[in-house]
């Protein structure tokens, strides 16, 4: 019996994969996997098919997805067999979330095996491509890596794709460029979200403001642009703090103190270097007076005045107003 938990679906995929090649090698899958989906396949069906026979094989395989959207009374009325699995099935249960609060759930970690997939941190991207990449019989280190992350992100699913994309063009034993990246794999909306806050960072106002609004177009919401822009901030605070301390920072240990992969860490130290302590204090400033007039109103316009601002620096600006904002 295994429960496959996270919100990371593509590791919970390949997780599924693995249990399945395993549970079924040497019979016919046709016969011996059924696939249920909580809440509306009941508990009684599932656990009516795990204690079937396997038939022509040796063992079956019954999946049940969004298994974490079962009540606890339905969850309570699989306990018994949780206690007591077949041993000729194999059970795998799939969950966004794990209550570790409920019996069920204590069950489960008793009797079975549990495997977590949450999705990866920033800083361990980099070791995932590297690891997705070597598995595709490619090796993507420096600027390759540097430029795969810069225009995939945070997400695997994509990655894994880009990688594959990556081999065909690459073919067996064929080696990868930035370019060679920059021109095939295209641009995510992640990538586009990064660019913006990068461009904002860097005080450039066309570039922050083209990014701005091709975000706009894609549908991309105000409030959660505004926490990106808040969070690269953030990183850029931590930066100068880094430098003001003196010497020339360490890249891992910027990394470390940031949460980034250390490409990413020095592309904030460079940044960094064009703030000063009262500059960014009053960039904090602005942040909390766009985050008060989107809560009381306001619409995208609150975010473009917010980049005009503090793109253009802080004795050309003038403060963002919305409804129930006020200014300094």
């Amino acid at each position: 019996m295994v429960c496959i938990w996270g919100e990371e679906s593509f590791l919970v995929d390949r997780e599924l994969a693995e249990v399945r090649a395993e549970a079924l090698a040497g019979g016919d899958p046709g016969l011996n996997s059924q696939v249920f989906e909580a809440p509306g396949a009941s508990p009684g069906e599932v656990r009516n098919a795990a204690r079937t026979l396997p038939f022509l094989g040796t063992r079956r395989l019954v999946v049940v997805k969004a298994a974490d959207r079962w009540s606890a009374d339905q969850w309570k009325a699989l306990l018994p067999y949780l206690e007591s699995p077949s041993l000729t099935t194999c059970l795998v249960l799939l969950a966004s979330q794990l209550d570790k609060r409920l019996a069920s759930t204590k069950a489960l970690l008793r009797t079975a095996r549990v495997v977590e997939c949450s999705r990866p941190r920033e800083r361990d991207l980099p070791g995932w491509a590297r690891r997705l990449a070597a598995e595709a019989g490619l090796r993507v280190e420096g600027p390759v890596l540097e430029a795969l992350m810069l225009r995939v992100g945070p997400d695997l699913q994509l990655l894994s794709r880009e990688i594959e994309k990556l081999r065909v063009f690459a073919g067996e034993g064929g080696r990868l460029t930035a370019e060679d990246v920059e021109a095939l794999v295209g641009e995510t909306r992640a990538t586009t979200v990064f660019a913006f806050c990068d461009a904002l960072g860097g005080r450039d106002l066309a570039g922050a403001l083209r990014g701005l609004r091709r975000l706009l177009q894609l549908g991309e919401p105000a409030p959660r642009l505004l926490f990106m822009v808040v969070r690269h901030f953030r990183h850029l605070w931590i930066g100068r703090e880094l430098l003001g301390k003196g010497g020339r920072p360490d890249p891992r240990a910027a990394a470390s103190a940031l949460g980034v992969p250390p490409f990413a860490a020095e592309n904030v130290l460079r940044q960094a270097r064009g703030w000063q302590e009262d500059e960014l204090r009053e960039v904090f400033r602005r942040l909390v007076r766009a985050d008060l007039a989107l809560k009381t109103g306001a619409g995208d316009e609150v975010l473009e005045a917010l980049v005009l601002e503090v793109a253009r620096g802080p004795n050309e600006t003038r403060p963002v107003r919305g409804r129930g904002a006020r200014g300094p």
